[in-house]
C-alpha cells in the first residue's frame, strides 16, 4: 500500500509539472508591451496616455529583466505656439482598480509634477500602474498668475477588432528570421504613416542589431519594415 501511494504521489508530481509547463507564458522574450492607448483634448491641452508593462532596468541588451507596470501621460498644448518651457504643471490621475467583494471599485490616485520634454513641445509624467479602463487626468497649471485645473476623461482608442499584442508579435516574427538571444518590444503607437493606431514590434538582439515592423492593428498588413541584420 505504501509503495502504491508513493507511485501515485510521483505520478501527480509529474502531472503537475507538465500542467505548469503547458500553462507557462510563451512571451518570455517580451521586455515591453504597451497595449493600451488613451486620449482626451480641449481648446487648452491634448492629453494622451499609454499603459502596459516593461522591464526594469530598461536596457536594450537582448535580455529580459524583471517586468513592472506603468502608465505614461503626455500633456501638449493644443496650440503649440503657446508652449512655455518655464511653465510649472502638475497632474492628478484617478484610475479604477479591480472591484472589491461588494462589486464596487475604490480606485487608485496618482499625481505629481509634469516634466518638460527636452525635444517635443510637451510635458509628461509616469506612474507605476497598468490601466485598461477609462480614467481621469486633471492638469494643474498657472495662467496669468492664477492656479487653474482642467479635468480630462481618458478614452481608450483600442477597439475589439484590433488584434492582441501576442498576435502582433506572431505576425512580426513571420517577417523576419528571428534566431539568437533577443528581446521583443511591442507597442500600440500613433500611426506615423496614416490615421489611428498601429502595432510597432521591434526585436533587439544581444549582438546589438535589431529589426522591426509597423502593422495595421486590425489586418496585420505591413505598413513599414526595417532591419540591420542579414535576413
Amino acid at each position: 500500500m505504501k509503495k502504491l501511494c508513493m507511485l501515485f504521489a510521483a505520478f501527480m508530481t509529474v502531472a503537475t509539472l507538465v500542467l505548469l509547463a503547458s500553462c507557462a507564458p510563451a512571451d518570455t522574450d517580451i521586455s515591453e508591451r504597451r497595449t493600451d492607448y488613451f486620449t482626451a483634448s480641449d481648446e487648452m491641452f491634448t492629453v494622451t496616455a499609454v499603459s502596459g508593462m516593461r522591464e526594469t532596468p530598461y536596457e536594450t541588451d537582448g535580455v529580459v529583466a524583471k517586468m513592472i507596470s506603468y502608465t505614461l501621460i503626455t500633456v501638449s498644448p493644443t496650440d503649440k505656439a503657446v508652449f512655455d518651457v518655464t511653465a510649472t504643471c502638475e497632474y492628478e490621475a484617478s484610475v479604477p482598480d479591480d472591484p472589491d467583494r461588494s462589486g464596487e471599485s475604490s480606485g487608485k490616485k496618482f499625481g505629481g509634477a509634469l516634466i518638460v520634454h527636452p525635444f517635443a513641445a510637451s510635458y509628461s509624467a509616469e506612474f507605476a500602474y497598468e490601466t485598461t479602463d477609462t480614467f481621469t487626468v486633471a492638469v494643474l497649471y498657472t495662467e496669468n498668475g492664477e492656479k487653474r485645473r482642467r479635468e480630462y476623461k481618458m478614452t481608450s482608442l483600442v477597439t475589439p477588432e484590433m488584434m492582441t499584442y501576442d498576435s502582433a508579435v506572431s505576425a512580426a516574427k513571420n517577417e523576419f528570421d528571428i534566431n539568437g538571444a533577443h528581446e521583443t518590444r511591442v507597442r500600440l503607437i500613433n500611426n506615423p504613416v496614416s490615421e489611428g493606431l498601429c502595432w510597432y514590434v521591434v526585436f533587439y538582439f544581444a549582438d546589438g542589431k535589431n529589426c522591426g515592423v509597423l502593422l495595421d492593428p486590425t489586418t496585420a498588413k505591413v505598413l513599414a519594415k526595417r532591419s540591420d541584420r542579414n535576413e
